[in-house]
């Protein structure tokens, strides 16, 4: 049974990223690798559903449309919420963001995004559950289980990669501001010695200081950035935007990989 929730989880998974491109394409015009891993997998979903599956199946037996709605809509907030705020967390950063939406809480969850999960509730438990469950039921058990061992480590592969993506990117970011601050007494030393005389001409000293640091800055960015792959650039796309201390360098950082994906 284990094997068969697994592959029903991954299914779903990926429904809700054909999902969420295709609402992308009609809601801004273009075509938008969504979710937090390089697959195309969005695991909120595959989890959001195999929860209302059981919960529909095993513990609410007797139910009706309206009861499915409401639950999708109470339960989709919450797991929503949960999941944008942990993410948040340990990342500091952030793959959906509610902000400029109506009734909205923190910008994780929204009324409408909530009313959506609803009606998708529904159309999951009357319309693709009937189906997708008969298929996955009917799979003999020993090829049940090498599907489900597949996804298990395509599933695993992705997460690892995914997470050592984003906390190394961090990392590096950062790596370029410490070398910069390490190397500040020699910047400020060879810009001093051109100004001469320091007293008299500290303004533009230190812009001298300012112009040196951004370019420094950003001729270490942009051989990051060079040096990494596709793979590496795609995880980092699709993030949002980043909180924390470090928000500001990161998300500039973030802008710029972006620009440059929008250039392509």
């Amino acid at each position: 049974m284990i094997n068969r929730y697994f592959i029903y989880f991954i299914i779903m998974s990926f429904v809700g990223y054909i999902y969420e491109c295709i609402a992308m394409v009609i809601w801004t015009g273009k075509w938008d690798n969504r979710g937090f891993l390089y697959g195309p997998i969005i695991p909120i979903y595959g989890s959001a559903s195999l929860f209302g599956t059981i919960l529909f199946d095993q513990v609410i037996k007797d139910y009706s449309p309206l009861t499915v709605f409401l639950v999708s809509v109470f339960a989709s907030a919450i797991l929503e919420y949960v999941v944008h705020y942990t993410l948040e967390k340990i990342f500091h950063a952030y793959w959906w963001d509610y902000s400029k939406s109506p009734l909205n809480i923190n910008g994780r969850i929204c009324l409408p995004a909530s009313l959506g999960f609803g009606l998708a509730g529904l159309i999951i438990i009357y319309l693709i559950n009937p189906v997708l469950i008969r298929f996955i039921n009917s799979i003999n058990d020993l090829l049940a289980q090498f599907i489900s061992l597949l996804f298990a480590f395509l599933f695993g592969a992705d997460l690892t990669m995914t997470i050592s993506v984003l906390s190394n990117f961090e990392k590096r970011v950062l790596s370029v501001d410490k070398y910069i601050n390490d190397h500040m007494e020699s910047f400020i030393g060879n810009i001093t010695d051109e100004s001469k005389g320091i007293n008299t001409r500290f303004y533009s000293t230190v812009d001298k200081i300012e112009e040196k640091r951004k370019a420094v800055f950003n001729d270490r960015i942009e051989r990051m950035i060079n040096s990494d792959d596709s793979f590496y650039h795609r995880i980092i796309n699709r993030v949002k935007g980043f909180t924390g201390k470090n928000a500001a360098r990161l998300n500039e950082v973030l802008s710029r990989i972006k620009r440059r994906k929008n250039n392509e």
